[in-house]
């Protein structure tokens, strides 16, 4: 590419990424605007979560891990995220038409939006985690510096599958209905609050195929027990991740110019 092509290309780039950083913000904002707490909101519910989770469930099952509050925090947080961020994500080219409308906004801008927004929601929430982890697992390790490697595979996952779910919201409404059934199912296929060592040995390969999954008990293994996973899974986690944005980042930009034809 000559220079005079590359640079409108990087002026449009540099002008997509400021108009997303701005409705992000503003969206972050938006949303605990009217709350005297403000984004207190953010952290509240997963926080409520971990303790009541954390006392009811070190009570009723006494052979839980030393570590297992910090273990639940990590797993509530990081399903929050992703439950959160996807179910968003497929309701934003309905909920938010009137971006998709705006002559100059690329329409994938509106999925990051919604994905990024929750993702603010997750980082409000990091310092309190930070501090649980420490007080349960006793420090935390330098392996912890992987940490943010493991959220952006996350956020990548998120996005992906978002931006493909909103395509079929946009022409099917019970979309949204499905995938908020499966995000609830998934609440429990899923190592929230329980580690994969906790299932019984025959039932751990259900596991294997659920990417949240292994996110999740990567970001515990560097977090809470200072270790870090394979570099085979580490690479076979990236691949699933990129190729799940990139499936549904291709889907949702081949089916966007419809988009104001079915809403």
């Amino acid at each position: 590419m000559r220079p005079r092509e590359a640079e409108p290309r990087l002026a449009f780039e540099r002008r997509t990424a400021l108009l997303v950083g701005h409705l992000t913000a503003r969206e972050f904002r938006i949303r605990y605007h009217s709350a005297i707490l403000g984004w207190v909101w953010a952290i509240a519910p997963t926080m409520a979560r971990v303790l009541v989770l954390g006392v009811l469930f070190s009570s009723l099952l006494p052979n839980q891990s030393e570590v297992y509050v910090a273990e639940l925090a990590v797993g509530l947080l990081g399903w929050s995220w992703f439950s959160s961020g996807v179910s968003n994500a497929t309701r934003s080219a309905v909920d938010r038409r009137d971006l998709l409308a705006q002559p100059g906004v690329p329409r994938q801008v509106v999925p990051v939006v919604s994905v990024l927004t929750d993702a603010f929601d997750y980082l409000a929430a990091l310092p309190l985690l930070l501090v649980i982890v420490y007080i349960d697992a006793g420090g935390v390790s330098v392996e912890a510096l992987l940490f943010p490697f493991f959220l952006a595979l996350q956020g990548a996952l998120v996005l992906g599958v978002g931006m493909a779910a909103s395509v079929a919201d946009v022409r099917f409404r019970d979309a949204r209905l499905a995938v908020d059934l499966v995000l609830a199912l998934g609440f429990y296929a899923t190592p929230v609050f329980y580690t994969r060592e906790a299932l019984p040995a025959d039932l751990r390969y259900l596991l294997d195929w659920n990417p949240m999954a292994h996110l999740l008990e990567a970001q515990r293994d560097v977090l809470i027990y200072g270790t870090v996973p394979s570099a085979i899974s580490l690479g076979l986690l990236t691949v699933v991740c990129l190729a799940v944005l990139t499936a549904g980042w291709h889907l949702h930009r081949r089916k966007a110019a419809t988009f104001l034809d079915w809403l």
